[in-house]
């Protein structure tokens, strides 16, 4: 299947005074049109900062290094400014973290609306108006057309998501990029949230790339998965693969951590021993290696992707043919 996006080799670094930040290292990926494409990792894995590289907006200091971003074909990372501008908000929307510091206090959310699609559509004020009823109505935010008046202020939290999805969809994006869209929502609140972006998912046809922390979600919205750690992809596949199977030391270890709330017996979280790596000078070879269990000589050297199983991938010397087999602390195999 041709892919929509296609990332190869993306390494990003922030320049700062204590030096090269190295963010990002290596990755690589593809999304299909439709499919949605779920990146998972604790805080500092590059999650987000992959995503922001792909649109090129980055904070102070922020450079891409090297990679390439093709999207249908064109290589965002080598687009002009006013090319990259014509893109954003149309053939890619965006949801950000946090709605309150996206939206803009000053103008009403219906400005918000109106002025993106009058940026990227020839159309009247009047129409663009109406265009933002109707996504305001599509989005199920109540009374649309008096709350296009409202100030940001004047919604809460998931009131202020839906009107950020609305603004990212209201020039229907082949391409969606979510970066954590329930932060900060009750549980009820983000499941209405994701079962809508999966519903407008359907109607729209657009592909979605889903960041998140919440191994939750990925289960039960997510098709692919990349399980990233240290600014590099330690693991992809197939969700019902990858959750199955792990293949990875770092994959296995969050999939224990989560708390099994069928559990009666007050058995104990099961966290991952350690630090994340200092991204100025990350460790040579896998950055899992000074927490993992199974480390050994070997993954002093970076590790190529090694095929775990149909449709999943690994990050992990411990999947090559010539590897030894693991030795539990008793001696036995």
């Amino acid at each position: 299947m041709t892919a929509l996006l296609d990332v190869d080799g993306l390494t990003t670094s922030f320049f700062t005074r204590r030096g090269e930040v190295k963010s990002v290292r290596g990755v690589s990926f593809r999304v299909a049109a439709g499919e949605t494409l779920g990146i998972v990792g604790e805080s500092g894995s590059g999650k987000s900062v992959t995503c922001m590289s792909i649109l090129r907006l980055l904070k102070t200091g922020g450079k891409v290094v090297s990679g390439r971003a093709l999207f249908e074909g064109r290589d965002l990372l080598a687009l002009d400014e006013d090319e990259m501008s014509d893109l954003r908000g149309n053939a890619i929307g965006m949801i950000f973290q946090d709605p309150m510091t996206s939206l803009n206090p000053t103008l009403t959310v219906g400005e918000q609306v109106i002025e993106t699609i009058i940026r990227h559509r020839p159309v009247s004020r009047a129409a663009a108006r109406q265009r933002a009823i109707e996504l305001f109505d599509m989005v199920r935010i109540p009374s649309p057309e008096a709350r296009l008046r409202a100030y940001p202020h004047e919604f809460s939290g998931g009131m202020r998501q839906r009107v950020m999805i609305a603004i990212a969809l209201a020039c229907e994006p082949k391409l969606l990029i979510a970066d954590e869209p329930t932060t900060a929502l009750d549980v009820t609140i983000q499941r209405q949230i994701l079962v809508l972006l999966k519903e407008l998912q359907a109607k729209l046809g657009m592909a979605i790339i889903l960041i998140t922390h919440d191994l939750g979600i990925i289960v039960e919205f997510t098709d692919r998965m990349l399980v990233m750690y240290g600014g590099q992809v330690m693991e992809e596949g197939l969700v019902t693969a990858v959750f199955r199977q792990p293949a990875h030391p770092y994959t296995r270890g969050l999939i224990a951590a989560i708390p099994n709330i069928a559990d009666d017996n007050g058995q104990r979280l099961r966290p991952i021993p350690g630090s994340p790596p200092d991204m100025h000078d990350p460790p040579p070879g896998c950055p899992f290696a000074p927490r993992c269990p199974e480390a050994m000589l070997q993954c002093r050297v970076p590790a190529p992707m090694i095929q775990a199983a149909i449709g999943q991938s690994s990050r992990c010397w411990r999947l090559h043919p010539d590897a030894p087999r693991p030795v539990e602390q008793d001696g036995r195999p």
